[in-house]
């Protein structure tokens, strides 16, 4: 029994890829072997599907794919750019630190306590103002003192004066002696050298009571202060009371291999100008001037140290800080120009997919001088004017017809007051909408953004 049902289930299946692939087979076979039919009508019955539609609808299919092989291929949408001539700068990147531009540790010259601080740490203080007062009570007694010696010996001299005058009419007729009349000349030059002695001790007490006020050199921020309110202090004291850094203007050192020091000492010439990045989540560029190339290399590094100074106006520069430099060297004008996605490297080299006059495409080896950001500046391989695919590349061949889809506009906010935030551009738009999105540079006018060389 087992056997039988083995053999009926094998001449079923044969039976049945005969009568789909040769239909006209089938009413033989069902009339020679009954069992077959009865197969047929219970798989029909089971399925729902009668057999003979399966060949029927193989033609079908056929003639649907003859159809899409008449209309041939389609072509296949792109981003693109347009080639346009731009200014290349060359860059010299290095490493930075900041240093302050002057930087001054207040001490006291004179001894005292201090009887006022006119700051707070980290203020910015301005040249001349008053950081510190010591007591300048025993200093002013003295000045006092001083004055009052002065007046003294100031009258003390008139009458030495007078007596002079006297001796020397005396002298004239006879009735004193010149003895006398020297006597009253010493004394009146005794009271006017004990004049000018006053004089001198009353301007060394001024100036003690201007080292007593203790003032700021230059105009700069304060950092953390060591003496407080009160505090006795020496001029022997070895730590400043506080240091003093001027950071407006700011100082940003670096160094570059020696191998560039005639580019360097060229830069320098011409005033050469430079970004300092600060780096960070948002990294901020800061410009300043070559104004400094050391005067010899560095026999251990074998590199030479710069100077960029800064206005820092905004303070985004701080002592010490680590930061990049990026100095502008030179400038090569009308260098063809492309978004550096449109430039990729192959086996020739680095080639871009040149889109011709009929919207048709072509690998072109192209050299390339830099790359400078989202910007790649091209040596030679293609001419302003010209289309360049910047996405895409992957769906494309040579001899592929392209489109390239126009950018949708931005929703009428007019008519949808409500709407929160910007229609989402088709991810084959043109660049000009991925430039809003923070995508790769507007087709019309890439815009370098300075780097690493």
């Amino acid at each position: 029994m087992r056997k039988f049902a083995l053999f009926l289930l094998l001449t079923v299946i044969a039976a049945g890829a005969v009568v789909v692939l040769l239909p006209n087979a089938r009413d033989r076979l069902e009339a020679q072997f009954p069992q077959v039919r009865e197969a047929r009508q219970q798989v029909e019955t089971a399925t729902g599907v009668k057999i003979g539609d399966l060949a029927a609808a193989k033609p079908a299919a056929t003639t649907k794919d003859k159809a899409a092989q008449k209309r041939g291929p389609q072509s296949v949408p792109v981003t693109a750019a347009m080639v346009v001539e731009q200014d290349m700068p060359i860059i010299l990147s290095a490493a930075g630190s900041v240093e302050a531009l002057a930087s001054v540790s207040v001490r006291t010259r004179v001894d005292g306590q201090i009887v006022s601080v006119g700051f707070k740490e980290g203020d910015l203080v301005s040249e001349g103002q008053v950081l510190f007062q010591l007591d300048d009570r025993l200093v002013r007694a003295q000045m006092a003192q001083a004055e009052a010696n002065i007046a003294k010996d100031v009258a003390s001299m008139s009458d030495a004066e007078a007596v002079l005058s006297r001796r020397e009419t005396l002298l004239l007729k006879k009735i004193t002696s010149e003895a006398s009349l020297d006597t009253a000349k010493a004394a009146v030059g005794a009271l006017k050298a004990s004049i000018a002695a006053g004089k001198a001790a009353l301007d060394v007490q001024k100036t003690q009571l201007d080292y007593l006020a203790i003032r700021a050199p230059i105009t700069a921020r304060t950092g953390s202060l060591t003496a407080k309110l009160g505090t006795n202090v020496r001029a022997a004291d070895p730590v400043a009371l506080v240091t003093l850094n001027q950071i407006r203007p700011i100082v940003v050192s670096f160094a570059m291999p020696q191998t560039e020091l005639t580019v360097l000492r060229d830069a320098l010439k011409r005033g050469a100008k430079a970004e300092v990045v600060v780096p960070g989540s948002k990294p901020l560029r800061v410009s300043g001037d070559l104004t400094f190339v050391d005067n010899q290399v560095d026999k251990t590094t074998g590199t030479v140290t710069a100077k960029v100074i800064s206005a820092n106006a905004d303070e985004a520069l701080w002592p010490g800080l680590a930061v990049e430099v990026d100095l502008t060297v030179e400038v090569k004008r009308n260098m063809p120009a492309v978004p550096a996605s449109a430039v990729l490297p192959a086996q020739q080299g680095m080639i871009a997919w040149v889109i011709g006059a009929d919207n048709k495409v072509a690998p072109r080896e192209v050299t390339v001088e830099r790359i400078i950001g989202q910007t790649a500046f091209v040596a030679s391989g293609l001419k302003a004017g010209e289309r360049v695919v910047t996405d895409g590349q992957l769906r494309i061949a040579t001899g592929t017809t392209v489109t390239v889809p126009e950018a949708k506009p931005a929703a009428d906010t007019k008519k949808a007051p409500e709407a929160k935030s910007e229609p989402k551009p088709d991810a084959t738009a043109a660049p000009e909408a991925k430039a809003k999105k923070g995508g790769a540079p507007e087709a019309k006018s890439p815009i370098p953004v300075p780097g690493r060389s």
